[in-house]
């Protein structure tokens, strides 16, 4: 099994953090965009796309991080990371499609905007907050890919600057899920600004 990755984004970071917390048995490809990999006719046999992440698993070629996150989890249940009752596998899949189809955007509109507005992002922020405050550890109570999809767009820099001031229960989630070995290990040190010479 490989995954085709490039950590610092979130939807590559996600995945890769999963694979390395629970110590699964999948080889990492870091692809370079310098050689423009992802747009090679091999590449595009995998993804179509010409995105990342991509995982090859024998003749399976999947794309989309949501996918990958619920087949790694149902072909490694030890993970114990995805409900097997449909109430369970629902709830997950309502967490994967409100990142995919509200965080993400969110997320993605206030890196374009000029004037960084979060009047967007806030209530889903509060929406979190209202799905952690009864004091659950993670978000589906124990930890589940739904964790790892979701905390990822929250670890970056533009999730770091959001106010979390009326969402300390997000924040302590977010920590948490940070600490993980898996995202401990995916953490990406930017390298210094360069120095304006004097």
């Amino acid at each position: 099994m490989l995954l085709y990755t490039f950590t610092i984004t979130p939807n590559n970071r996600k995945v890769e953090a999963f694979v390395k917390h629970f110590e699964l048995p999948v080889d990492i490809h870091h692809v370079s965009f310098k050689d423009r990999e992802t747009s090679t006719p091999e590449y595009l046999a995998i993804n179509p796309m010409a995105k990342v992440p991509a995982l090859v698993d024998g003749d399976l070629k999947l794309w989309e991080s949501n996918a990958i996150l619920t087949y790694l989890a149902t072909v490694f249940p030890q993970a114990n990371a995805l409900p097997m009752d449909p109430k369970g596998r629902a709830d997950v899949d309502r967490w994967l499609h409100w990142q995919s189809c509200h965080l993400m955007p969110a997320m993605g509109a206030l890196k374009q905007s000029d004037e960084k507005d979060t009047d967007a992002v806030t209530p889903l922020l509060k929406i979190l907050e209202g799905q952690l405050a009864d004091g659950r550890e993670y978000l589906l109570g124990e930890l589940c890919v739904a964790d790892f999809a979701v905390a990822a767009y929250l670890m970056t820099k533009m999730g770091r600057k959001l106010d979390y001031s009326e969402c300390p229960h997000v924040l302590a989630w977010r920590d948490r899920v940070e600490s993980l070995d898996g995202f401990v290990a995916t953490q990406v040190k930017m390298p210094p600004p360069a120095q304006a010479a004097g």
